[in-house]
């Protein structure tokens, strides 16, 4: 026996005692419906109505021969006991009418409740298929990370198919705000897509656009939306809108990771070239600070001059950050590099109008290279200086240890960092200052954080009154 054939027996048997009581219903009901109306005198002026409503009864319960059976017991007892009372069966004219009536009506109310229970059976295998093609259409919405809808043009009514992924990280419901979906766009995408949709209604062609929106959360995710005019109705459109946030950030992974194996393939051709003419200037500088006729001031200059010279070559020796030796680790004075980087940048932030301010309560000392120290300081007050306004600009650099940590702060009061950048600052070639960036400074200075030990964080939110971007930097001190 197969396994279909198992479950099917049960259902037969389950057939046939629906019929078999099906058919001692249509004996027993017939009876007690003339008992009721003999004994109850409301009933007198309706003979037949229980007899008829037990007929209907059987019949959307247990099928039409019940039904049927029914009917014939109806005639038989209602010629029995109310026309030939007390004689067993009466022929007379009068009664073979009233018995045909009776049986036309009965069978004429038999098969109109079959017709019911034959629709209401094709309505309810029709609602569960309705339903199983909905559970599958939202475990398919829900496994591609998707939401499908259908918009009228006419009315400008935006409908959501039921189950579908939050695409916009909002539930979806009858009277959710998601009716105004585009307002959720983020304003740079927000033009385009409307370009790109009033286009493909025009052209009467497909609809499909790429754009980013902004979760409540504060995240942004891309979506991408497709659409199509319906073939019975151009005023309808159909399509889905899928979170390709993934996809997005596997592709931008990939161009970085091709971007930096170019720059990687280019720095070891850097290093070997620029390592050359830095030894001729360090040793050009080496003569000029033998001259015995030097100035003092020009005798500080050169050494200034000779020290940035040494970290230059140790960075073009190290092929910048891609091939990197364990350096010594110190320790190096805290205050003291961030003078040295500040007195970089004074004359740069002077000609601009504005100030670096230092706050340091102690001296501090970090077990991590100097050159590596400075190098993550300059980075960040290097874009500190070119965010500041044009006038009344402030860097303040704070110093602070807590226990077994110590913590650098670099703050400003400059343009900021947009929400949805916030998340991508320490990307590698990402940047907003597209004529002078690269997009690599803050990306070597998270590297040499990370690989010293250390933690970094940037921060737009709850600073000190006039400060817009914070910076910190935070190391083991022990």
């Amino acid at each position: 026996m197969t396994f279909r054939s198992r479950l099917t027996v049960p259902r037969r048997y389950a057939v046939l005692l629906r019929q078999l009581c099906g058919f001692v219903a249509a004996i027993v009901l017939p009876w007690l419906a003339t008992i009721l109306t003999i004994r109850i005198h409301a009933l007198h002026g309706t003979p037949l109505a229980l007899s008829f409503v037990s007929v209907a009864g059987i019949t959307l319960l247990c099928g039409l021969s019940p039904g049927l059976l029914a009917v014939v017991f109806t005639a038989f007892i209602f010629n029995h006991f109310v026309l030939a009372p007390p004689h067993f069966l009466a022929f007379g004219l009068q009664s073979l009418i009233y018995t045909a009536i009776i049986l036309a009506v009965g069978f004429l109310i038999a098969f109109l409740c079959e017709r019911q229970r034959v629709t209401g059976r094709r309505l309810r295998a029709a609602l569960t298929s309705l339903q199983v093609r909905t559970d599958s259409l939202t475990e398919a919405q829900q496994a591609s990370n998707a939401a499908a809808w259908m918009y009228n043009i006419d009315d400008g009514r935006l409908q959501w198919a039921v189950g579908g992924a939050r695409v916009f990280g909002r539930p979806f419901s009858d009277d959710d705000p998601l009716q105004d979906a585009l307002s959720f766009i983020i304003d740079e995408d927000r033009d385009r897509v409307l370009q790109e949709y009033a286009s493909a209604i025009a052209a009467s062609h497909s609809f499909e656009s790429e754009f980013r929106v902004r979760w409540p959360s504060g995240e942004v995710h891309w979506l991408e939306s497709r659409g199509n005019p319906s073939p019975a109705n151009a005023k309808i459109w159909h399509g889905v809108t899928l979170d390709i946030t993934d996809r997005k950030n596997a592709e931008f992974a990939l161009v970085r990771s091709e971007k930096l194996a170019a720059v990687g393939r280019l720095s070891a051709t850097i290093a070997h070239e620029v390592n050359n003419p830095l030894e001729a200037v360090t040793n050009l500088i080496y003569l000029a600070l033998s001259e015995p006729l030097l100035s003092p001031e020009a005798k500080v200059y050169l050494e200034r001059a000779d020290q940035e010279l040494a970290r230059l070559a140790s960075i073009a020796r190290r092929t910048l950050t891609f091939v990197r030796p364990k350096p010594s680790a110190g320790p190096v004075s805290v205050p003291q590099v961030v003078e040295s980087v500040v007195d970089m940048f004074q004359p740069r932030c002077t000609a601009r109008g504005a100030q670096i301010r230092i706050h340091c309560n102690a001296e501090l000392t970090l077990p991590l290279p100097p050159d590596d120290l400075r190098q993550i300081l300059t980075n960040i007050v290097s874009n500190a200086c070119d965010a500041l306004p044009r006038s009344g600009g402030i860097i303040e650099i704070e110093i602070v240890r807590h226990d077994k940590t110590a913590s650098i702060s670099v703050r400003d009061n400059g343009l900021g960092i947009s929400p949805e950048n916030l998340p991508r600052v320490f990307d590698p070639f990402f940047t907003t200052k597209e004529d002078v960036g690269t997009g690599i400074g803050l990306w070597v200075t998270k590297d040499l954080v990370d690989k010293n030990g250390g933690r970094i964080s940037v921060q737009t939110h709850f600073l000190p009154p006039g400060f817009r971007t914070m910076f910190r930097i935070e190391f083991l001190t022990d």
